[in-house]
């Protein structure tokens, strides 16, 4: 990869949806050389598709909460199918330490986050965060159009 397909993913990255003429425009290629770059870029995984960002509260998902859970590996695959099956539930990592699960739920009320919590439970100990707020959201590691890459510190 080089430094336009990097330009590339930076410029979709903001708006997966945005029309390729104008990201050739912007950065000065023509729109089959933009068009050329993301197949290839796709082929080689790189671009694993797109997807939406939901605004969760904008659709009544106003509790936003992380559940750890500390489960046994006899049960940690069974956990994961039920969380599944869990709409709330909108992410889950395996994690090293002293958790071996994070969940990512959304909720409509504290009623239906102890539902969820109760389930998960079942599986394993759990310790619930609500958050508060999310300064930097979801964001692909790259750096700003323009940018030096390398350690913000210096």
């Amino acid at each position: 990869m080089d430094a336009l397909d990097h330009r590339i993913l930076q410029l979709l990255a903001n708006d997966a949806r945005r029309p390729y003429a104008e990201v050739a425009r912007e950065l000065g290629v023509s729109q089959p050389t933009v068009a050329e770059r993301v197949r290839r870029m796709e082929e080689r995984g790189v671009i694993r598709g797109a997807m939406l960002r939901l605004d969760h509260a904008k659709l009544g998902f106003t509790i936003d909460a992380f559940v750890r859970i500390v489960a046994t590996p006899q049960v940690q695959y069974a956990l994961e199918q039920v969380a599944l099956a869990i709409p709330q539930v909108v992410e889950m990592s395996r994690v090293t330490g002293e958790d071996c699960l994070i969940v990512r739920v959304a909720l409509r009320s504290v009623a239906e986050l102890s539902e969820v919590i109760g389930t998960l439970s079942r599986y394993g100990a759990s310790n619930t965060s609500i958050v508060l707020g999310t300064p930097i959201p979801l964001r692909p590691p790259l750096p700003a159009l323009g940018a030096p890459v390398g350690r913000a510190d210096g």
